[in-house]
Formats: structure tokens, sequence, C-alpha cells
């Protein structure tokens, strides 16, 4: 037996993985039997493993009957009418075009009617004096 192997490092390992020698590493495999062998505490801590362990194995479901069941019910349903899938159909060239256009008079009409809200809300009657004003309040004059 190494030097390794205590009784709650045995504990450790068999928490960790169960009561089934065949599950156990393989380089603690023989320390664990010889301290086995050796030590009446380790077959209660044993024995509470396998306890442990046939709990777990009854409540863990089936993995294959779990992915049968779901496979099924993937079928069902991509085969229902119940949820249809959006079609993704091409925006039609006319469509495009009218946004562009929309757009395209809102950008004229802004360049167009710009200077003249400028002027009114500025006052003056000169579009570069009027953005000279706006550049001196908005804008800071010194390095930052």
């Amino acid at each position: 037996m190494s030097d390794e192997m205590t009784l709650e490092r045995f504990e450790e390992l068999v928490a960790a993985y169960g009561a089934k020698v065949e599950n156990w590493p393989q380089e603690a495999r023989t320390d664990m039997q010889h301290i086995l062998e050796n030590d009446a505490r380790t077959t209660a801590i044993l024995a509470r493993a396998a306890r442990l362990d046939e709990a777990l194995d009854g409540r863990l479901p089936d993995h294959m009957a779990v992915e049968t069941r779901i496979l099924q019910d993937m079928e069902t349903f991509l085969n229902s009418d119940i949820i249809a899938f959006p079609q993704w159909q091409a925006v039609p060239r006319r469509a495009l075009w009218s946004v562009a256009t929309a757009l395209a008079a809102c950008f004229v009409g802004g360049i167009i009617i710009g200077p003249d809200l400028v002027e009114t809300f500025i006052g003056g009657s000169d579009l570069t004096v009027s953005l000279d004003i706006i550049s001196d309040v908005f804008l800071p004059t010194e390095p930052l």
C-alpha cells in the first residue's frame, strides 16, 4: 500500500467514482483494494456508496429511450401544421426604389430648408454667419 492511500483518500475516491471497482481509477485501484481488505471501516463506506449508486441508477432514465422520444417528438412537430415556419421572400425592387426615393427626397428637402431654419432660429441673414454663430456657441474654441 502506498503512503498516499488513507481512509480519507479512499472515501474521496469512492465518493467520486462510486462503489464499482471497474469505475475506480486504474492507478489507485490496487491501493484501494488493499485498504478495503485491511480496514473494516472501508466496508461501511463502500456499502453507503453502493446504496447511493443504486438509488441514482434507479432515477436516471435510459438515455436511448430519451433520445428516441426526442426524435419522435421532433418528427411529429416538424410534420404538423401547428406552427408554420416563416418563409423569407425577396423584397421587390420597386419597394427598394420607393424607400430610396423617399430618403433622397428627405435629404434634398433638408438641404433646401436647412438654411432657412438656421436663419429663423439664429437670426442671421447669411448662411455663413449663421454657421459661424453656431460654431462659436456649440464648438469649443480652446484646445482640450
